[in-house]
């Protein structure tokens, strides 16, 4: 027998490091990033407009060289007005360049997001059914819901601040380099230990960032708890209890937040110092050329400037470090969300008339390792009436759900007019079934709306018929408003309809023809 080992690659020897030292999940980034790819016009757009911010730093930095050099010396008041009203001109174009900035990016944020949130509702409908069963569907609503909210919040500020300072980062070093080289090499020789400095601090901050995500998720579980089992804890006289326990989740909530919001002013305050400090040096060297002539104070100011902007660009990255690991850990979670999902739903196109008539072939089917069904086979021909009966947990509703195609079968196929149900475009199928499950649902909206959903081409005289077939008809029309009277997930909220909502609730997804 022979052995072989996988040697890794020198990119992986090198990669594998790197990502130790990420504060960031790269993996989960080039997805989020490849959407905004998909608008090249509008990161051009951004990429134009980041690039005309930092060259206006140039034309500044020569005006202040020049009036300190030039100007003042020679006593040119009026060279030192126009020099005034050229920086503050650059100012002002520098403003409107920034507002088209903060417009083209907060579109693009707003238009990625959206097809992400696009993606995730398309994922949740091609869902197999047991992934939702097996999940609470507040957890999965409330998951989705603020962790696209996050991302549409963050990533308009990093589109809208990232870019540009990367950007006027490169000019800045590029016109320093011009301007003193020497200078520039000594603050490039102490950036590194910053540079740890922040790596560090943004360490802590991530635990303290994800420590709040985790207590915020306990809180908002727990609300849903109070406000959904609200009759469970009153019947059980558990109310002291319960609100002892969700207190504990809020003090964890508070004080993670507290120690969240230090870690961010720490991080914050620590790059500053560090930038600082090397400020101060760069100042101290730049001094002492310009006592001995090997510089002039216009160019010591214009390099002292530009150095300024340059800390003001790295710090606006540092302080966005918070905002990433946030992004960061949002993009984790639905990334996790969506891989818990176990089982495959179908995915046939093929759209056909339905005649009637449902096949289940040797239909085995199992929830963990006990099979619920074993080899069925059941052949239900159009026009006919057939009953299944059986005590609790026979399979009764199983098999109504497999014939929705709610759930596939491990072993054995379904068939409709006998083309299998991998063939069928199933959205199409389920148009033609009439569906009354075991507990009837209703939604915010009038009646005539719960009545049409999913066909929005009824008209009036068609929800009337239907009503009347399904016997519910006069009740409607007894309603404050009838077919226009609203109605909630508790069906009729008028308080003269509820004595009467079992009536609807038995009745109400009896109706074929709507």
């Amino acid at each position: 027998m022979t052995e072989s080992a996988t040697v890794p690659s020198a990119a992986t020897r090198i990669a594998n490091p790197l990502a130790k030292l990420s504060l960031i999940r790269w993996s989960l980034w080039r997805g989020f990033l490849s959407r905004l790819g998909r608008s090249r016009g509008q990161l051009f757009m951004l990429a134009a407009l980041g690039s005309l911010q930092s060259l206006l730093f140039l034309p500044m930095l020569h005006l202040v060289r020049y009036c300190f050099d030039t100007a003042i010396p020679h006593k040119r008041v009026e060279a030192v007005i126009m020099v005034g009203a050229g920086i503050l001109s650059i100012r002002l174009v520098s403003s409107a360049l920034l507002l088209l900035t903060r417009f083209f990016s907060v579109r693009l944020a707003k238009r990625t997001v959206a097809g992400l949130r696009q993606e995730l509702v398309d994922w949740l409908y091609r869902s197999p059914r047991d992934y939702l069963a097996r999940n609470d569907a507040a957890y999965v609503q409330g998951r989705i819901v603020q962790e696209t909210e996050r991302l549409d919040n963050l990533s308009s500020t990093l589109l809208s601040a990232v870019l540009p300072a990367l950007l006027t980062i490169v000019v800045l070093i590029g016109t320093l380099a011009w301007i003193n080289w020497r200078l520039l090499l000594i603050a490039g020789v102490f950036a590194p230990f910053a540079w740890a400095l922040g790596l560090v601090a943004g360490r802590h901050v991530k635990r303290e960032v994800t420590a709040f995500q985790h207590n915020f998720e306990r809180f908002h579980q727990g609300i849903s708890f109070v406000v959904r089992q609200m009759d469970l804890t009153r019947s059980r006289g558990f109310e002291e209890g319960e609100f002892q326990a969700q207190s504990s989740r809020i003090d964890d909530l508070q004080r993670s937040g507290v120690r969240m919001a230090m870690s961010f002013a720490a991080h914050g305050q620590l790059q500053s110092i560090a930038i600082g400090a090397i400020g101060v040096l760069v100042l101290i060297v730049g001094g002492l050329q310009v006592i001995a002539g090997a510089l002039s104070l216009g160019d010591l100011l214009a390099f002292y400037l530009g150095a300024g902007f340059l800390n003001n660009a790295m710090s606006q990255l540092t302080t966005l470090l918070p905002d990433v690991l946030t992004c960061d850990g949002s993009l984790g979670r639905l990334e996790a969300l969506r891989t818990g999902v176990t089982g495959t739903s179908y995915t046939g196109r093929q759209k056909s008339r339905f005649v009637g008539r449902i096949t289940l072939a040797d239909v085995t089917f199992r929830h963990g390792d006990t099979p619920l069904l074993d080899q069925l086979s059941l052949d239900l021909a159009p026009g006919c009436n057939v009953a299944i009966i059986g005590p609790n947990g026979s399979g009764k509703t199983t098999i109504v759900d497999l014939i929705l195609g709610f759930h596939r079968p491990q072993q054995g196929v379904l068939l409709a007019d006998g083309i299998p149900y991998d063939q069928l475009d199933l959205r199409v199928l389920r148009q033609s079934f009439g569906f009354v499950p075991q507990r009837p649902t209703f939604f915010t909206g009038t009646v005539a709306e719960n009545l049409t959903y999913g066909r929005p081409d009824r008209s009036n005289a068609d929800i009337v018929a239907a009503a009347e077939r399904a016997g519910v008809h006069a009740f409607i029309r007894d309603l404050p408003q009838g077919y226009e009277t609203p109605i909630g997930e508790a069906a009729c909220s008028c308080r003269a309809a509820r004595r009467s909502d079992w009536r609807l609730r038995a009745r109400w997804s009896a109706i074929p023809g709507c």
